[in-house]
């Protein structure tokens, strides 16, 4: 659950960085971050001009498959509403990017965007700590 977890944070925060948290450092453009985004277009006649690269749109949405993927993990694992809230909004971002990516196969005129990289890197944080029940379970059975 963690290593998929950590590939989760990880991808989001290349995706939501639109990888300046790479060429930063090496002499690129500068460092930005969107922690939130929601954004709607429905408009005819005009074409559709994408926010974000196909790179970058590929990024997050296989970010929110780990995502899914590990919150399910979580909730499984006792973390049941980090895990929920984490599923719910996985699939939220998995729909809005695949409805963005969807531009590069059909023409429309339509763009569906609400994410929350930070929501999600702090839910992938806590789904990640210990849980204070387990942490006492493993101090009586080494007491016993």
């Amino acid at each position: 659950m963690r290593i998929v977890l950590a590939i989760h944070a990880a991808l989001i925060l290349l995706a939501s960085t639109a990888f300046t948290i790479i060429t930063a450092p090496l002499g690129g453009n500068s460092l930005h971050w969107s922690f939130y985004s929601y954004s709607f277009r429905s408009g005819f006649g005009t074409p559709h001009v994408a926010n974000y690269s196909t790179a970058v749109a590929l990024t997050y949405l296989i970010a929110f498959v780990f995502g899914g993927i590990g919150f399910t993990m979580a909730s499984r694992r006792g973390r049941i509403r980090t895990g929920m809230l984490g599923i719910i909004l996985s699939v939220i971002g998995f729909v809005s990017f695949t409805v963005e990516l969807s531009h590069v196969f059909v023409d429309h005129h339509r763009s569906w965007i609400v994410i929350a990289p930070v929501a999600m890197l702090v839910l992938a944080l806590i789904a990640c700590l210990p849980q204070r029940d387990a942490i006492l379970r493993d101090v009586k059975a080494a007491s016993v």
